[in-house]
This record gives C-alpha cells, structure tokens and sequence, in this order.
C-alpha cells in the first residue's frame, strides 16, 4: 500500500443545518459574488481613520504624545530626562540601580501587587536606560492602559526603595555586570565613551564594580525627586487613542508639581585618549572614532549616509558584506585570509556623538587590518566617494528608517526620544524625504570634518600588535 493512501482522510460530508430551496448547500451552484439567498446584508465596513503624531502638554509640563495606529495592541513608554550622563561622581552607577529596583514597592502599592497586576492583565513590563533618558516601557492590550499608566505614575513619582529590595537587587546588578564583561563590544563602547567625553555623557550604563551594594535608598531617592519631574517627562504611545492617554496621564501625573530646573551639563569632546585593556582573548576588538554628530544637528542625515558608504554589519543573516563594505572589504585583504571584520561606527546622543571605524581580527593581524580600515576612511575623506556609492547608500538608509518605522517597540523609542529632545517629531517618510536631497558633496564633506577631528582610540585583546594612537 502507498504511503499516500496510508495517510488518506476519509472524506466527511458535510451539510449544513439550513437549506436553501429545499436542497443541501453542497449542490447549491452560485456565483461568490452574489450575496447568498435570504442573508442579511452586512453592515458597512468602517474604514479606521489614520492620525499623525499628536503632542499635548498638562499644566504641570508632562509631554503626550502618541501614535494611533489602530492595533489590538499598544505600546506606552515613559521617557526621563535621567540617564547616566546625569549622575554625580559621588553617585555614578545609581541609575543602573534604579534599573534594577524598578516596579518595586511604592507608597501606593507592593511589589507583589504591580507585578501580581501585570500578569493578571498579559501585559509585559521593563525598565531600561540610555546616556540622555531611563526609560519606562509596557505592551498590553490596549483596553488596559489605564492601570499600566497608573504602575509609572507610582513607580516614577512615589517610589519606596525598601532597603533590603534595594540590597537584594544587588544580585541582579551583579549577574549584568558579569553578562557585560563576557562582551569585549560592551566594554569598548563603554571605554570610548570614557575617553572621549570622561565625564557626562562618558558615565557608564552599569554600575562601577566596586560600588555594587553601596547605594542607599536615600541616594536612590535624592536621584529620583531631583530628575524625575513632570517638566523632564514624555508620555509616548503607540496604538492607543490620544484623548485616553491624555486622561491617563493627568490621572496618574496631573498632581506632581515640576521645579523649573536643568541640571544636565554640556557635554563636551576632549578626544585625543586612549584606553587599552590587555586580556587574554586571541581576538581584538578596537575602535577607533572622532566627534561625530548630535541626533538634532543638520548633518546627522548626511553622516548616517557615510556611515553606510563605508560600511556597516551584513544585511542578510550569515552573510558577508567584503564586497559592498568598503572598510571590510579593506580589513579581509589585509588580514590575507585570516577571519576579520571592520564597520563603520556611528554613536549620536542628545548634544553630541561619535563616529569613527570598530575592527575586530586575530591579534598578529590588528596593526595591517587598522591600519587597512583607516586607510579607506582617509580614502573617503580626501573625496573619493562615488555618486553611485552615495546613491546606495541613501537607499540603505531609506530602507532601514522604513523597516524600523514598523517595528512598534522601534517606533516608540523613536518617537519618545525625539519629542523628549526635539518637542516635535519628523515622520519616516520626512526624513526619507531629506536623505534624498542629500548630495555627494555633503557626505564628503562630513568626512573631511570627522577624518581630520581629534582621534579616540580603544583596544581589548591581546595587544602586542595593535598600535597606538
């Protein structure tokens, strides 16, 4: 017997309960577009109407804004002008702490409570943070926003920091720090930071090693009363009616009062350091980057369409990218066969950033592969670029900002970044729009001005060929 008839479903009639003209549906015989006999007619299929982005502002100054986009489910974050480039040097790392002891107890409710609340209503919760922000985030259905906005209101503005919930997050610090240092990537980019800018935007994401278990709640506390004010918020969603989310942030946040104060600094560029932490790992990872540009400066566009003229990480899973990268393809032919990887690197932030070459190969090969990925960038900013090479690389880039725009968690991010630092948004589509009038010219331009900046450079592995700066 077949295998085929082995595995054959017996066929089943099938009728149906009513019948149509005395005979069964099955035989009935008539075209799909016609409605069927004796059905009602549908309703009408309301078409949902679409809005932009709309920014309202309480009393009190917390921003709203938000995206309807009609899905089942929303996405709400709320954005704090309270990142680690905010931190005193008494009190650097407190803001991975608050990380860390985020939706624990407030005045209003347990830990046990927002958490027991959460899961009750299949809503997913995080806390996260940046250089410029410390960011709350939630997905849940969108008839539930209402409690969720209700948890960052508490959570934000009435914290409690139990001393032993602050003692026991302890461990968790302690288990990211050790997840960080298994990452060489982590502890560059932490290192230029450091060399680049030393303090402000150069304070670390995580809590320095030998303060774990140090903070106090009332440190945690005088962090939190200082930068989290309404005036310093931005309530985003996405997916979620802007008059509700209006009503849930002046429910949750209309009573807390703002104190009309900045406390962030200019950062500024000192460039011209050097940090090189030798290990035992066969492989280097070492960057080396110039100040770049800010998210709101006007050449932030033209130098993200460099970045992808040098070359950036493959854009198909598994797959090289040695003959679009110009920089990679540069960093394979020097290390004559040997595994290598070389990209451009592009890090913005609120008033200032860095932008430069990150390589990775066998430490016999760093100095030629460095030197290989340099030599491409100098070949750049002395003006060889190709309009055909600009060409793809504003396609590239259009593409990514599309891709990214349908992404709700991107989006979100996005949108309540930009409110927060900018008090306006520029759609996908306007910013798609400006990388088309970009020109060669300008790309060569920002290369030029980058090229010739003051040099950072950092280096992990082993570095007995790895030059200096």
């Amino acid at each position: 017997m077949s295998f085929s008839a082995c595995c054959r479903i017996p066929r089943v009639p099938w009728t149906c309960g009513r019948t149509l003209r005395n005979r069964s549906l099955s035989s009935v015989s008539l075209p799909m577009s016609d409605p069927l006999p004796d059905s009602p007619s549908p309703e009408p299929f309301a078409k949902p109407q679409l809005h932009g982005i709309q920014i309202s502002k309480l009393e009190n100054g917390l921003t709203v804004t938000s995206l309807e986009s009609h899905s089942p489910m929303a996405r709400v974050g709320l954005f704090v002008k309270a990142g680690s480039r905010y931190e005193s040097p008494r009190i650097l790392g407190v803001s991975h702490y608050l990380r860390a002891t985020s939706f624990m107890a407030t005045t209003d409710r347990t830990a046990f409570r927002v958490s027991r609340e959460i899961d009750h209503l299949g809503g997913n919760m995080s806390a996260s943070s940046t250089r410029d922000h410390f960011i709350f985030s939630a997905e849940c259905m969108r008839d539930y926003i209402e409690p969720v906005i209700e948890t960052f209101g508490s959570a934000s503005l009435s914290p409690v920091y139990h001393p032993w919930e602050v003692s026991d997050q302890s461990r968790l610090v302690e288990l990211e720090l050790a997840m960080a240092a298994q990452s060489p990537h982590v502890g560059v980019v932490e290192d230029l930071h450091k060399a680049a800018f030393r303090f402000n935007l150069g304070n670390s994401l995580y809590c320095l090693p030998h303060r774990v278990g140090t903070f106090t709640p009332e440190q945690l506390h005088s962090f939190v009363s200082s930068h989290f004010q309404p005036s310093r918020m931005v309530l985003a969603g996405v997916g979620v009616s802007h008059d509700e989310l209006v009503k849930c942030a002046t429910a949750s946040f209309g009573r807390a009062s703002s104190r009309l104060n900045d406390p962030r600094e200019p950062s500024k560029y000192f460039g011209g350091g050097e940090i090189r932490t030798e290990t035992s790992s066969d492989l280097v990872h070492a960057a080396l980057v110039s100040q770049g540009t800010s998210l709101g400066e006007g050449d932030y566009l033209s130098v993200a369409v460099l970045q992808r003229v040098l070359g950036v990480t493959p854009f198909i899973k598994w797959g090289s990218n040695a003959v679009s990268s110009r920089v990679n393809k540069a960093a394979v032919e020097a290390a004559g066969g040997s595994p290598a990887m070389a990209s451009s690197y592009n890090a913005s932030h609120s008033d200032n950033g860095l932008f430069g070459l990150y390589v990775i190969c066998y430490a016999e090969n760093a100095s030629k592969v460095i030197k290989a990925a340099v030599g491409e960038f100098a070949s750049a900013a002395m003006g060889n670029i190709s309009e055909k090479e600009v060409a793809r690389a504003k396609n590239q880039l259009k593409a990514n900002i599309m891709m990214n725009n349908e992404d709700p968690a991107v989006l979100l991010n996005d949108i309540g970044t930009q409110v927060s630092l900018n008090g306006s948004y520029t759609s996908a589509q306007a910013a798609a729009e400006a990388v088309d009038r970009i020109t060669p010219d300008q790309v060569i331009k920002v290369a030029k001005r980058i090229f010739n900046g003051k040099p950072t450079f950092v280096a992990r592995g082993k570095l007995h060929d790895t030059p200096d700066l």
